[in-house]
């Protein structure tokens, strides 16, 4: 099996399913291929739900196990009636032809360009809405100029173990520097496993964060990050 990658500079037509134009393929390794996301009801949905699956624990511990549908809404809401960069933003890897896996990059300005919506949360009780936005609290918002924050990457549990995620962290690098970036960078719990990975792409641990006394535990039920680059050639 042929896993070299093929990018083009001018990207290939998926086609056209149900009369709509189809998003183009950026990126292809065997049987694995990346394209932007659209603000189809599919797309939003298979990228909410899996974002919420995937960080499960860290959305129970801020909300409410109860709230998961509503966090579900939230994201898919979040990411309908943008403007078309925000879907350049966007990723979704697919195993032959089935959506398998996200990722999402973050530049210099976009906290202003995308801002959250309040028209985009359902209704919560008040315990739940105030872990909502603690939680936020140990999101980066702050993005420093030619620098690309990688936050989330997550594959869907069934489609794991066949390469999606690192194709994913190449399509991240290719968009990083095509847009000017000389590093790319990450944050991730130092107990997750999902490290060793991002180490053998290239990845290096920078610092650790931990706050004093429970400061992360309080905002995302884990106890340490570690901020993690990559210098871009």
């Amino acid at each position: 099996m042929d896993f070299t990658p093929i990018t083009t500079q001018q990207p290939l037509p998926i086609g056209q399913k149900d009369g709509h134009v189809q998003p183009t393929e950026l990126l292809r390794r065997g049987p694995v291929s990346v394209r932007n996301a659209t603000e189809s009801e599919e797309d939003r949905e298979f990228i909410g739900k899996l974002v919420i699956e995937a960080f499960e624990r860290k959305v129970v511990h801020a909300t409410s196990r109860a709230s998961l549908p509503a966090m579900n809404t939230i994201y898919s809401n979040h990411m309908r009636g943008r403007p078309p960069l925000f879907y350049e933003r966007h990723f979704i890897a697919e195993y032959n032809g089935e959506r398998a896996g996200t990722c999402v990059l973050h530049y210099h300005g976009d906290a202003e360009l995308f801002p959250y919506r309040s028209e985009d949360i359902p209704p919560l009780s008040c315990c739940d809405m105030c872990g909502l936005w603690v939680s936020k609290l140990g999101i980066p918002s702050d993005y420093p100029a030619g620098k690309c924050y990688l936050d989330p990457i997550c594959v869907d549990e069934k489609f794991r173990g066949k390469g999606i995620g690192k194709v994913l962290l190449d399509m991240a690098e290719i968009d990083a520097k095509k847009r000017g970036c000389k590093v790319i960078y990450l944050l991730v719990a130092t107990t997750n496993r999902a490290q060793h990975l991002y180490e053998r792409q290239g990845y290096h641990v920078i610092e650790k964060h931990s706050l004093c006394c429970c400061g992360y535990w309080c905002m995302t039920g884990e106890r340490e990050f570690a901020r993690m680059d990559k210098v871009l050639d």
